[in-house]
């Protein structure tokens, strides 16, 4: 019995430290999409070479979706997981819920909030519930702002399974070993007129040395 509720309180201890964590990025990632919006203004205002402001553009926004995904969606991610594998977290699990999340949040109609919801079990009106809208609402200010500027670019979700790593568009996620061959995508590349300004990054079943 005092096992199961030192269990109960270590797993509430992670939650409530995790949701902390988010709480902090809340306000780097709204600096971020300040950045991305005054970049973009003066870029639209300021530069004669259209071709260099958008690739700069183009850099700027994978930097930031990269920042926003490795943080934010990461630590969502993560409190999904502990929700179900309460004696620690499993590599394989977080990755493929962090590949459901970035599916949702950068879906190419526009977030799915209420999908990202469901991912992380999150109750109306619970923290995780507040937390994911607020996570949502980031990214769709930084994407809205790019597009309105008429900056284009897709989603890399394309792969083979089985296949070795591509690395003219692909790189190994977290810790996973780099020559094993991909299992699926984590998150996805950032293309933009042909050129890849952020490589996929893939699950693979083999750990880096």
């Amino acid at each position: 019995m005092r096992d199961s509720a030192s269990a109960n309180v270590s797993h509430d201890a992670i939650l409530e430290m995790i949701l902390h964590r988010l709480t902090d990025l809340d306000s780097r990632v709204s600096d971020l999409s300040e950045k991305v919006h005054d970049l973009l203004a003066q870029l639209a205002y300021t530069r004669d070479d259209l071709t260099g402001a958008a690739d700069e553009v183009h850099r700027v926004l994978a930097d930031e979706i990269g920042t926003f995904v490795g943080q934010k969606l990461l630590a969502l991610s993560y409190t999904a997981v502990q929700h179900t594998h309460r004696n620690g977290c499993k590599k394989k699990r977080l990755a493929q819920i962090m590949g459901k999340m970035c599916s949702a949040y950068l879906a190419p109609a526009g977030v799915e909030l209420g999908r990202a919801r469901r991912i992380l079990r999150a109750r109306k009106g619970d923290e995780v519930w507040q937390t994911a809208g607020q996570a949502a609402l980031q990214v769709k200010k930084i994407l809205d702002t790019a597009r309105s500027r008429g900056i284009e670019f897709v989603w890399d979700y394309e792969f083979t399974a089985g296949m070795p790593i591509d690395a003219t568009r692909q790189q190994a996620w977290s810790n996973c070993d780099p020559d094993s061959d991909v299992s699926f995508v984590v998150v996805p590349g950032y293309i933009a007129g042909g050129e890849c300004y952020r490589l996929q990054e893939v699950f693979t079943e083999g750990a880096a040395s």
